[in-house]
């Protein structure tokens, strides 16, 4: 066993495929450089976690690591500093899930093995999203592209995809954290399922033909205009009644310009709608949009890595 352990973990943003997913549908996501960091310190006295609002969710993490390790951690002192803005659609809790759960792993096994932190931090999830379809914490575990689809709660497909396309044209915008968390949102979805089943399923079949052509664009397999791609991806998960009214009006002033914005993430009814992945073919246009409109970007670009152990002494 080691005495000092720090890890890291990454945020993430879906391509496409959000809401869905959740219903067995695919969704392409992608780590981006923003991360979670764990550091454990062995120490003599009781268990001690910091800051206190992370308490509870280490402690989760902390308890199924325990679980599937049959193990107990005592004398620990965990401190955890994230990088990721909570609650906006970019995986913050399954980034820390992913960093707790190796960092003891690490510190109890010496090893880390990828497949088992997956597992871990997807029980981890499900206390927090009952429904959850496992992507945040897949995408924080192996990082870089995935192709992702949930078949059953246990059996899920993860793709490693390596792009051919560059996607520096991207900007990432902070529309603020919004009033519903991921649950409430995933379970507004769900309502909305039972309300209108057959409406909802042909948008979701919509979202999945979206998804393949971004697959297909990524790989160089089809020649699309992204700029289409992701207004109609906007439009369908708008359909799906995600999408606050300040944000539909902010994604309309950069369709204006020539540019298209979809959210990234579970959204937001009421007021903000978290992540905003947006594009334009002309990116200093965005980019000077963006200065004007005084919007909060995210100096985030997608990133290859995903956890791992930054110290071990």
């Amino acid at each position: 066993m080691t005495s000092q352990i720090t890890v890291s973990a990454p945020g993430k943003i879906i391509i496409s495929g959000e809401h869905a997913v959740v219903y067995g549908y695919p969704a392409l996501i992608c780590a981006v450089n923003l991360y979670a960091k764990v550091g454990i310190e062995i120490t003599k006295g009781n268990l001690d976690i910091y800051p206190d609002q992370a308490k509870d969710i280490v402690l989760r993490s902390l308890k199924n690591t325990e679980r599937f390790l049959d193990t107990k951690f005592e004398g620990l002192k965990i401190n955890l500093n994230s990088e990721i803005p909570i609650g906006c659609g970019m995986g913050s809790s399954a980034a820390v899930s992913v960093a707790v759960a190796t960092a003891l792993m690490n510190h109890k096994a010496g090893k880390i093995i990828l497949k088992h932190i997956n597992e871990i931090a997807y029980e981890t999830e499900k206390y927090y999203h009952v429904n959850s379809s496992g992507a945040d914490p897949a995408i924080s575990t192996y990082g870089g592209f995935l192709w992702y689809r949930k078949e059953t709660t246990n059996f899920k497909v993860l793709t490693p995809l390596k792009p051919k396309i560059n996607l520096a044209s991207f900007i990432i915008i902070n529309t603020g954290k919004p009033d519903e968390n991921t649950g409430q949102m995933v379970e507004g979805v769900l309502k909305f399922y039972k309300n209108n089943p057959a409406k909802t399923e042909k948008t979701f079949q919509k979202i999945e033909n979206i998804t393949r052509s971004f697959l297909r664009y990524l790989l160089k397999e089809e020649s699309v205009s992204l700029t289409e791609l992701i207004r109609e991806n906007e439009r369908y998960l708008e359909e799906l009644e995600v999408v606050s009214d300040s944000t539909k009006s902010l994604i309309k002033k950069i369709e204006k310009i020539g540019g298209a914005a979809k959210i990234t993430g579970a959204g937001g009814r009421k007021e903000n709608s978290g992540i905003l992945l947006a594009y334009h073919p002309d990116k200093k246009r965005l980019v000077t949009f963006v200065r004007e409109k005084k919007l909060t970007v995210l100096p985030a670009k997608f990133t290859s890595k995903g956890v791992k152990v930054e110290k071990n002494s």
